[in-house]
């Protein structure tokens, strides 16, 4: 009886160990990751607190979390059985935000309401889909089944989750399709896809002489340290050399930034350098929330901030819908919180294949465009600006002149410049090899017209 007594107690402490040590330092993350997800994909998205509850927190580790509505507040909480309880709240025009060390008050006493333009038919070509016969019925027939496939479930143990998929060719709309709940108009989240909006936002500035992205970034607590070599480039390029830890099944950095930090730009910053600056690629998403916060520096207000991307670029282009949720100290979260319409994330992916251009007015200066394309060394041809790229060969059966805005849970808008084409797909594949891009786009691309 002593014996299994001693066992059992040894079992017992191993577990408690066990927990201590390896889950509860995760349930700060992982009750974060619930209450922001709900709160937004209720007030940002539209969606049902079930249909989210079900869908977008519906895997593991997030479904051992209970997370739920605060409906009179406009907010969400969770918890792990009431450990690591956390909150989020929604405030207009801003989306949500997680609660950390800035007090409740402050955050919500905070909204954001800009006026939007006149509506101008010019930039609305969505209105009208195929209007000048570039497919004929066969051709429409084919693609319509294409894009179908990124629907249609066929092993229970591979779930596409597909939300969205939009297909411009030639500047023209020619197919399109919705899952259930879905529509034209439901913002969906980019995750690391908002990546490409903070690069496009610091290629403005540099046309407009704020930012060289050839001079280290201008930030303050990095004068007179290691870090002062660290250039806008070596940002944009993920090659600073910071030890930033992007993993996702652990409390790495990654995670203690977008869930436990107010600035996450500051955390970000914080990291300690690993390698000279430009001598290797390494993808951390800390990068961009510095580069945001860089950004953000060159403003005189938060409103003039905040409304930047929506007069420089979103509104030009007829993309109404577009929102980046800022973190606790005002700062986007350019690394992973851009929610926009699949048609508005095309939008987006259209004004880099026309070079910048749109109705005859030149939204972003070519040379970024030009710029972003450009493989990072050592990469292996994967990466550049903020955009994945296709010279490695990442997409083995597409052209190599593929880019794309990536995101978590098979995000994509991908741009193909030789064959006149932009495909958005948004969804929740929560295991991405189970989405085969390579395979799906091919089979877009054989239907098209040559």
């Amino acid at each position: 009886m002593k014996k299994l007594f001693l066992t059992l107690l040894i079992l017992l402490m191993v577990l408690i160990a066990a927990f201590y040590f390896l889950l509860y330092p995760m349930l700060p993350v992982a009750s974060g990751y619930a209450a922001k997800n709900l709160c937004s994909c209720t007030y940002v998205m539209g969606i049902t607190e079930a249909k989210a509850l079900k869908e977008d927190l519906g895997f593991s580790p997030i479904t051992l979390v209970q997370a739920s509505l605060l409906k009179e507040e406009q907010a969400a909480e969770a918890s792990f059985y009431g450990l690591a309880k956390r909150k989020a709240i929604y405030r207009e025009g801003l989306g949500c935000v997680l609660l950390n060390e800035v007090p409740e008050s402050t955050l919500a006493g905070q909204s954001f309401a800009p006026k939007l333009p006149k509506y101008d038919s010019l930039k609305d070509w969505f209105s009208l889909i195929d209007t000048v016969q570039i497919l004929d019925n066969a051709q429409k027939s084919d693609l319509a089944a294409a894009i179908n496939d990124a629907f249609v479930e066929s092993d229970p143990e591979k779930q596409k989750n597909t939300r969205a998929v939009v297909v411009l060719y030639k500047g023209q709309l020619v197919g399109e399709q919705y899952a259930d709940g879905i529509t034209p108009n439901t913002p969906l989240l980019g995750w690391s896809m908002t990546k490409s909006l903070t690069a496009t936002m610091i290629g403005l500035l540099a046309e407009e002489g704020k930012i060289d992205i050839d001079a280290p970034a201008a930030l303050e607590n990095w004068q007179n340290t290691e870090k002062a070599k660290i250039t806008v480039d070596h940002l944009l390029q993920m090659s600073s050399g910071m030890d930033f830890w992007e993993n996702y099944e652990e409390r790495s950095d990654a995670n203690i930034m977008l869930w436990e930090s107010d600035s996450m730009g500051k955390y970000a910053q914080s990291v300690p350098l690993a390698f000279e600056p430009g001598e290797q690629w390494y993808y951390s998403s800390g990068t961009s929330n510095i580069l945001a916060m860089l950004a953000r520096q060159y403003f005189n207000s938060n409103e003039e901030y905040w409304n930047y991307m929506n007069r420089k670029v979103f509104y030009p282009i007829g993309a109404y819908n577009v929102t980046i949720e800022p973190d606790g100290a005002g700062n986007f979260v350019g690394s992973s919180f851009g929610w926009a319409p699949a048609r508005d994330w095309a939008r987006i992916g259209q004004l880099y294949l026309n070079k910048g251009q749109w109705a005859g007015q030149q939204i972003l200066p070519k040379s970024w465009v030009d710029y972003v394309q450009q493989p990072v060394a050592d990469s292996d041809g994967w990466y550049g600006g903020h955009f994945w790229q296709n010279d490695g060969g990442r997409y083995p059966d597409l052209t190599r002149d593929l880019y794309s805005m990536d995101g978590f849970q098979g995000q994509r808008v991908m741009i193909i410049p030789s064959e006149e084409l932009v495909i958005v797909r948004l969804g929740l594949t929560y295991h991405e090899p189970d989405f085969d891009f390579n395979s799906w786009v091919k089979s877009i691309l054989d239907v098209l017209p040559e």
